[in-house]
């Protein structure tokens, strides 16, 4: 029977097992009438309990519309429904019907994939627990619908990382039939005194309901297992006995006990052991095995698969299943997917409708709190994103003992492809209260965190535009350390490259404000940087603001060739530029102006003429490094004039050159300058010149992004008590943590179905190249902060779900608006999207439905603003909220977006 086809007509009913499978999915697809109570079948006949009002006869004209026309025998004796027999020959085999009337009784629904009663109930999910699990513990279950697809090796790796976080955790083979984990204890050469063949015994032989004596036992001989931090419950004490199991979880399951014992024991002993967390490795396939933990809606389940066909469509109707059958509450945690065994290029596509498939089942699933009417896209996909684990060599033979496996792990990096999970199931002293010495902001007064939120809001408010920040606070990033390392004794002579928004304009700023090559040094961090030479400002941005603009001033006059020296004025320089410009200069020419802008921005008196000669004299006696930004301004039509791309690329190479060529090389100079300008300067081999320097191109991986928004949360002072240097010397791992007191852990509270909230940043802002830009950054945190002033809801954290949300649709509209004016070619394209009928922005979309040529749009996926996949489109979210594109059903855009930032972030 096909998925969603319960109410068909069943092809083939040979014996009333079918009967009864038949009659279960019309229950649990609530395609039962409501006079209908019960159904039982067996072997030698059919019960059917009605109401009293009904009649027989409809009870039986149902009966034969749901099997087919002829399938139910009135006659003069007892109903009966025929059974399929060899074809061609009538049917005597034949299931006689009783109907009985009669009111419903109580019905206990008990937590098994084959429920023993044939209720109406089954269309309802499974009653759901009273409170959480005892003691606050954290559950999770490892499942796969086949074997052999990595299951128990990620197990052991999250358990692994959880145990590095400083949780301790309970790891239980549950797998009753093939145990894995058991082996591995058993090949350690570690003796084994309790296992969960035990520990099921116990609980079956408990007279009062209570799992004391089971509790007690294990937490009196577990601790002998225990490997840094994990103690280990293997299936049984000796493999010898390859025999089933005597006591199966099911068994549990009487009428004096809770339907969810044996998770709630498992949660009893975890707290007996000083355990936080529980991880559980369970029976592949649907098997009764592992139904009473799966079901339990407090246990994250955590599926793993192959991207098969057999292994996805199997794991995709257990998670359906799942979600028709258990309950579901307000702060459960949600579940999770593990895909492995990919290659990472052979079989990408195959990644992202894995990932896309799994994402919609998981989807159905999940019922977020309430909450705005926002449009939650990103919230839902990230919520439900698959982590991939790609295919190892090393991984297809494992060891036979324990150590040798988690050093196995760890060797190729599993703990931190798990690292997601680790953080939702480690304790929370082990990821929130190490993230502040201050009191909890939970203690602090609202007023204080309205405060805060302002401060935030205004700091990041007046840091958005580099023109209009201060002189005394950056953040150093590795490209400006690989910068500064680079060049500790001679003058740089590079390109740093940047998109607008990158941080080209505020770099050369705040290298203005240290007016040494060793004073900035000194500020980013970089030692033994013993060159000590003058920076020298030659153009700027036209957007700085006065008080700026003079302290740059001061800068250039420090700079200068003598005391008496007068550096040329900003003005003076682009008049020699625009004069240049309208010129038929040649190459040698415009290498003369520009080293004469040089030159005369240090006071140097010289024309094109002479400038080199007086260079090279100047050189002599001191060093100076040359630093221009503002191109864009200077070179506004650069993309149909050909004399200011010549300009720019004799700039770019010809200068360089020239500069490198005298000896000692007592000059630098450093180009802040866009992408873009490079690739329409140089049109040849563009690759090869930004390749040379793309150790010191601004641009923001994942860990830098994270760090900024927590730097400027502590430059704002809305975090007291965190140190800068904390933030500066923090690992990639510990940034998360300690950005949880500035958006959650979740954008929602800590054990909700939400997305977290520095995942769903990272795919907020994430373009379709992986790149995240240091001014949307900033922009989110400013909207963010003041669209959470007034909120009283939050006191956990200073910036609330709904607020972070809306920022998003600012960013986006911003975003569009910056990259429109870096690239106007860009910009007509998004101009023409944003001018579509409402109807016609959907995504996916094709080019014919937009009404753009594929040369446009391979023009926008070059930027980042579209992603293809086969004869389809789709937007980022970056971009998608500023041109009002809406999501239709749920598309791939995140499995697509997820893959990006892999390739890009990790």
């Amino acid at each position: 029977m096909m998925p969603g086809a319960a109410d068909s007509v069943p092809e083939h009913i040979y014996t009333w097992v079918d009967v009864d499978a038949h009659l279960e999915k019309l229950a649990l697809h609530k395609q039962w009438p409501e006079w209908l109570h019960e159904c039982d079948a067996f072997w030698d006949g059919l019960e059917l309990t009605v109401d009293p009002a009904v009649p027989a006869e409809e009870a039986l004209r149902w009966l034969g519309d749901r099997f087919g026309v002829g399938s139910i025998m009135t006659g003069d004796g007892t109903p009966a429904l025929r059974l399929d027999d060899i074809p061609g020959r009538p049917s005597r085999r034949l299931l006689p019907i009783t109907i009985n009337h009669r009111e419903p009784e109580a019905h206990r629904r008990e937590p098994r994939w084959r429920e023993r009663r044939i209720v109406r109930s089954l269309g309802e999910p499974l009653p759901p627990p009273e409170s959480g699990l005892p003691h606050g513990v954290r559950m999770a279950a490892f499942h796969s619908y086949k074997g052999g697809v990595g299951r128990t090796l990620h197990a052991i790796a999250l358990a692994d990382a959880v145990a590095r976080k400083g949780g301790r955790v309970l790891l239980i083979d549950a797998d009753l039939e093939a145990p894995g984990i058991t082996w591995m204890l058993t090949g350690h050469g570690k003796r084994v005194d309790f296992s969960y063949e035990d520990f099921l015994a116990l609980l079956h032989a408990s007279d009062d309901g209570r799992p004391d004596e089971a509790v007690s036992l294990g937490a009196a001989y577990l601790p002998n297992q225990t490997f840094d931090n994990v103690i280990v419950m293997p299936t049984r004490r000796s493999l010898a006995d390859i025999a089933p199991p005597k006591i199966e979880p099911t068994d549990l399951l009487t009428a004096d006990r809770s339907i969810y014992y044996l998770t709630e024991s498992l949660a009893e002993l975890a707290a007996a052991l000083n355990a936080s967390t529980v991880l559980i490795d369970l029976r592949a396939g649907g098997s009764e095995l592992s139904a009473p933990v799966l079901l339990d809606p407090r246990v994250q389940r955590i599926f793993v698969t192959t991207v098969s066909d057999q292994s996805l469509y199997g794991t995709d109707r257990l998670i359906r299943e799942l979600g028709r059958r258990a309950p579901s509450r307000k702060g459960d945690p949600a579940s999770a997917i593990i895909i492995t065994q990919f290659r990472e290029q052979a079989d990408r596509s195959l990644v992202i409708e894995a990932a896309a498939r799994l994402r919609d089942a998981l989807a159905e699933t999940l019922k977020a709190e309430p909450s705005e009417d926002e449009d939650r896209t990103v919230d839902n996909d990230v919520a439900v994103e698959p982590t991939l684990s790609a295919f190892q060599d090393h991984l297809l033979s494992l060891p036979a003992n324990w150590d040798a496996v988690i050093a196995l792990a760890r060797r190729q990096q599993l703990p931190q492809l798990l690292e997601t999970l680790a953080q939702d199931l480690a304790p929370p002293a082990a990821t929130a209260a190490e993230s502040s010495d201050e009191p909890s902001q939970q203690e602090s007064s609202k007023v204080d965190l309205a405060r805060r939120r302002r401060q935030l809001g205004d700091f990041a408010t007046r840091l958005v535009h580099a023109e209009t920040a201060d002189g005394t606070r950056f953040l150093p990033t590795e490209s400006l350390r690989n910068l500064l390392t680079s060049h500790r004794t001679e003058p740089p002579l590079c390109v740093v490259v940047g998109a607008k928004g990158s941080g080209k304009t505020f770099t050369q700023v705040q290298m203005c404000f240290r007016g040494t090559w060793r004073d900035y040094a000194r500020d980013v961090g970089v030692d033994n940087v013993t060159l000590d030479a003058r920076l020298a400002p030659v153009f700027v941005s036209r957007h700085l603001q006065d008080r700026t603009s003079e302290q740059i001033s001061e800068v250039q006059q420090l700079a200068c060739a003598s005391p008496d020296a007068e550096p040329a004025s900003q003005l003076q320089l682009r008049d020699l530029i625009d004069t240049s410009l309208r010129s038929s200069l040649s190459d040698l020419e415009w290498r003369r102006v520009w080293l004469t802008c040089m030159a005369r921005a240090v006071g140097i008196e010289a024309s094109p003429e002479d400038v080199e000669e007086k260079l090279v004299e100047f050189a002599r006696a001191t060093t100076r490094i040359f630093l221009i930004d503002g191109l864009e301004d200077l070179l506004q039509d650069f993309l149909r004039n050909d004399a200011q791309r010549q300009a720019l690329r004799v700039l770019l190479v010809d200068c360089l050159e020239w500069l490198r060529s005298l000896r000692g090389r007592p000059l630098g100079l450093i180009v802040f300058i866009r992408r873009d300008l490079v690739q329409a300067a140089i049109k040849q081999n563009h690759s090869q010149f930004l390749a040379r320097y793309s150790d010191y191109e601004l641009k923001w991986n994942a860990a830098e992004a994270l760090r900024l928004a927590l730097w400027v949360t502590q430059q704002s002072e809305a975090l007291p008590g965190l140190a800068p240097e904390t933030i500066l010397q923090a690992r990639d791992e510990d940034l998360s943590r300690q950005l949880i007191p500035v958006w959650g852990e979740k954008m929602g509270s800590p054990r909700s179905r939400e997305a977290r909230s520095d995942r769903w940043f990272l795919a907020a802002l994430s373009d379709f190249n992986g790149q995240i830009q240091a001014r949307d950054i900033v922009t989110f945190l400013a909207e963010s902060a003041n669209g959470s002033v007034s909120d009283t809801r939050y006191t956990d954290r200073l910036l609330i779900p709904s607020a972070m949300r809306n920022a998003l649709v600012t960013c986006s509209e911003k975003k569009i608006e910056a990259i429109s004016e870096e690239s106007p070619q860009v910009g007509a394209l998004l101009k023409r999207l944003n001018a579509l009928e409402a109807e016609k922005k959907r995504i996916p979309f094709s080019p014919h439905s937009v009404g753009l040529s594929s040369e446009d749009l391979d023009i926008l996926a070059a930027n980042g603003v579209v992603f293809r996949e086969e004869d389809q489109y789709w937007i980022p979210e970056i971009f998608r909220h500023g041109l009002s594109f809406k999501a239709v059903g749920r598309p791939k855009i995140l499995a697509i977006a997820n893959l990006v930032r892999q390739r890009n972030f990790d």
